[in-house]
């Protein structure tokens, strides 16, 4: 289905991604954005996730009104919640950079990205009560985010990143301590005595999947140990993994795989995609035997992928949001992101009164240094009391 309405720039409006795919790939080419506005990343989560979820795509495409050219593409998704139509993000919180696709020198200023949210909740079928545009950075690559300009709240978390060099060597020494990168060297060595240590990609469909099977094992023994439900033990949850990690019709995979393995024995896992330069990590893990775990084999991989990327020319290095120390020790960089709440309808509107309150709560609990690991405890015990 595709609906127009009346106004500059030209507006199209879109729940199918074949009806945007062309415009969307003209402007994945040329505008600044991560890899989670790329359709390699984006369709699988709309193919698996969406159905399941009961998310409607919400695509809004803007053409120049006499070339007909995109200008911008917004990739929503429309979700009932509590009896409201919420409009928000395509990717939920998969995604860690939250964007619209824009062409360069063609961003809509403030009053006309108004008005084309205004338009789009009043004209098209869709009818969003509310806009809940959450986790996104004020500017990328050094081009501001339009929705910057508008009435906007910090999110609870941060986005972690680093620049990266050709010499690895020079960003190790930036980075870590010389008694840091002792301790790595003298863990090394220590799990190099169990046995043959070697960083690799996963590549071939073979090596692909029996990375995926350890990385399942690896975060349910994890889960288990930390009283948390795991999301992959949801049917959609590995549908979409799956479908992001395998390579199909010769398309480069969203996700690749690096692991660390002691001889056949995968000990740690991360994986993450590319985009413009700029590597997103998006999942970690690591065996949990404390014969193993102890030489932190997360640490040491995490090491190698960054030297690997170093060495293929990446000039940004990403580990997205929420805090965590392996992040510290890597990502001299704290990106802050904002969160964009705007009602349309008077039910709308109160709940986004509701809602900004919640993320301000949730971002003070998130930074204090006390309150923030007694809530992840507390969100323990209630996972294990549900599970028992």
């Amino acid at each position: 289905m595709a609906e127009s309405v009346s106004i500059l720039p030209r507006i199209e409006i879109h729940d199918d991604p074949a009806g945007v795919i062309d415009a969307w790939a003209e402007l994945e080419a040329i505008a600044p954005a991560s890899v989670y506005q790329t359709r390699r990343w984006l369709l699988p989560w709309i193919e698996t996730v969406c159905p399941a979820a009961g998310i409607r795509p919400l695509l809004i495409l803007t053409r120049d009104p006499s070339s007909g050219a995109p200008q911008m593409l917004l990739p929503f998704g429309i979700q009932t919640a509590g009896g409201l139509r919420l409009a928000q993000f395509l990717g939920g919180r998969d995604s860690n950079a939250n964007l619209g696709l824009y062409r360069p020198g063609s961003e809509p200023p403030r009053n006309i990205l108004v008005a084309i949210l205004m338009q789009v909740a009043q004209a098209s079928a869709f009818k969003p009560d509310a806009y809940v545009l959450a986790n996104q950075p004020l500017s990328w690559e050094g081009r501001p985010n339009p929705f910057a300009a508008l009435s906007r709240q910090d999110s609870p978390s941060f986005c972690y990143s680093t620049a990266l060099t050709a010499d690895f060597e020079a960003l190790a020494k930036e980075r870590l301590s010389a008694d840091a990168r002792k301790k790595l060297r003298g863990k090394a060595r220590k799990l190099e005595e169990q046995g043959p240590v070697a960083y690799h990609k996963a590549t071939t469909a073979e090596e692909i999947e029996t990375t995926i099977d350890a990385y399942l094992a690896q975060k349910r023994e994890r889960f288990a140990q930390m009283n948390i439900t795991s999301d992959m033990r949801n049917d959609v949850a590995l549908a979409y993994f799956r479908r992001s990690c395998l390579p199909r019709d010769g398309e480069v995979p969203a996700i690749e795989l690096h692991t660390l393995a002691m001889g056949t024995r995968i000990i740690a896992i991360y994986g993450g995609g590319i985009h413009r330069g700029r590597f997103h990590g998006m999942i970690n893990s690591f065996d949990m035997d404390p014969m193993i775990a102890r030489f932190s084999p997360g640490d040491l991989l995490l090491q190698r992928l960054i030297e690997a990327k170093c060495q293929e020319g990446l000039t940004r290095f990403d580990l997205g949001i929420g805090e965590g120390r392996y992040k510290n020790t890597w990502c001299n960089e704290a990106e802050p992101l904002f969160d964009t709440l705007i009602g349309q309808s008077g039910a709308g509107k109160a709940f986004v009164m509701m809602e900004k309150t919640r993320r301000r709560a949730k971002r003070l609990i998130k930074q204090s240094t006390w309150a923030w690991p007694m809530a992840k405890r507390l969100r323990a015990r209630l996972s294990f009391l549900r599970r028992n």
